[in-house]
């Protein structure tokens, strides 16, 4: 492609990290980022060319158009399918068919965005990354200045398209430019592996340590994870021996402290079945994931469809033979009325929407990628696949432009490889 043509796309790895600032509202917030990819469509269809050689290497990506494919047919037959019983009656943004369309429509988004990836990385990645490093350093930044500001209750500054309260803990604002924390923390565990992989080493610990500002749980351990595949060679040895006594007695006082009892001990330990305030979010994932699980049981071939899974949310919603002491609260906060829940688990949210089938083809791609990064022998990159496998258990779904360009880095510089070969 011209060099004019690459420019969106620069440009594209820039804006990645504004998902909710930056945004206009229609209906949904329209990114920056997701314009740039439907010029980028425009533009490859007007005069882009694809060299040989790259259709070649595309084409061994025949799990993922499977996928796409299985994502499609799930839509047909549930657009199609009368079920048994009533849907949830819930809010949407166009209709029920509409909202499990649009889901379809931004699934293959994604998908394209791989692709684009991996043919505009598959010379250069190193030179083109350092726009994504960027963005995310803006982003990072910005994040601080929310976090700090809100933190002391100085008035700060919203980008337009944030929301009027951006999501909080304690008043603290968690989310950066994106809506929420989880979605933050794990783009700056990829940023930061990118980072490390330019040999950017001060912006890769800022980035990591920028993850503070989350408060998001997953993303510190997905992020502890990624440390300790990277440093794994070095943790056993030399002078750093030395600091695990401390580490070891640091964590002991810590296991004595208050804030462990309550917020780490209570919350862990104790069973789903007696609700307290302590375990209050670990019941509540517990039962959605119950949901979502029953839901690709009954349905495995082809899921209840893109989408779709708080429509059939009531009727696999028994959380009564789960919790024995539910309060009159805690009734009217699980039946979720008149909002759309969501499994907050990508694995589960493919297994509820795609079917039993669905989730095995998924499952396989990530992977394949996952093998395809440790035959490059990239520990940093195969560090950061491992994070986002972690994270995507307490991920709010799958659909995130920066998941899949950074997916396609293996297979780009496993091209490379085979080019230089």
């Amino acid at each position: 492609m011209k060099v004019k043509v690459a420019i969106f796309f620069y440009l594209f790895l820039f804006f990645l990290p504004f998902t909710q600032a930056l945004t206009i509202n229609i209906g949904f917030p329209f990114k920056i980022s997701e314009l740039l990819l439907l010029l980028l469509i425009m533009l490859y269809f007007l005069k882009g060319r694809i060299p040989i050689q790259y259709i070649w290497y595309v084409s061994r990506n025949k799990i993922l158009f499977l996928f796409l494919f299985w994502v499609f047919l799930s839509f047909t037959v549930n657009a199609l399918w009368d079920y048994n019983y009533q849907l949830k009656n819930i809010p949407f943004r166009l209709s029920e068919k509409g909202d499990s369309f649009l889901r379809l429509g931004y699934v293959t988004l994604c998908i394209i965005a791989f692709f684009f990836s991996l043919y505009f990385f598959k010379n250069k990645n190193n030179n083109i990354l350092k726009y994504w490093v960027l963005g995310s350093i803006l982003a990072a930044s910005y994040s601080w200045y929310l976090f700090i500001s809100s933190a002391f209750g100085i008035p700060y500054i919203r980008l337009f398209g944030m929301e009027p309260v951006p999501q909080n803990l304690f008043g603290i604002i968690r989310s950066g430019t994106f809506k929420e924390g989880n979605f933050f923390g794990l783009y700056l565990i990829l940023s930061a592996a990118i980072a490390f992989f330019r040999g950017n080493t001060k912006s890769g610990w800022f980035l990591l340590c920028t993850i503070i500002t989350t408060m998001s749980t997953i993303s510190l351990v997905s992020a502890f994870v990624f440390l300790i595949y990277v440093y794994r060679k070095k943790l056993f040895t030399g002078k750093i021996l030395i600091i695990y006594p401390l580490i070891i007695l640091a964590f002991f006082a810590f296991t004595k402290t208050e804030y462990f009892q309550k917020y780490v001990k209570k919350k862990m330990f104790q069973p789903v079945s007696y609700l307290t305030t302590e375990n209050f979010s670990k019941v509540d994932r517990y039962i959605t994931g119950r949901i979502a699980f029953k839901q690709g049981v009954a349905n495995p071939f082809v899921g209840v469809g893109p989408y779709n899974f708080a429509l059939h949310y009531d009727y696999y919603n028994d959380y009564r033979n789960v919790v024995l002491n539910p309060s009159v609260w805690f009734d009217d906060f699980i039946a979720r009325k008149n909002i759309r829940g969501i499994t907050n688990n990508v694995y589960l949210e493919v297994w509820a929407e795609y079917g039993i089938l669905g989730f095995l083809i998924f499952i396989l791609f990530l992977l394949k990628t996952l093998f395809v990064s440790l035959k490059n022998k990239d520990d940093l990159i195969t560090g950061a696949l491992l994070a986002l496998f972690i994270s995507f258990n307490a991920f709010p779904s799958f659909i995130m432009l920066f998941i899949w360009v950074f997916l396609a880095l293996p297979y780009s510089i496993n091209y490379q490889k085979r080019i230089i070969k």
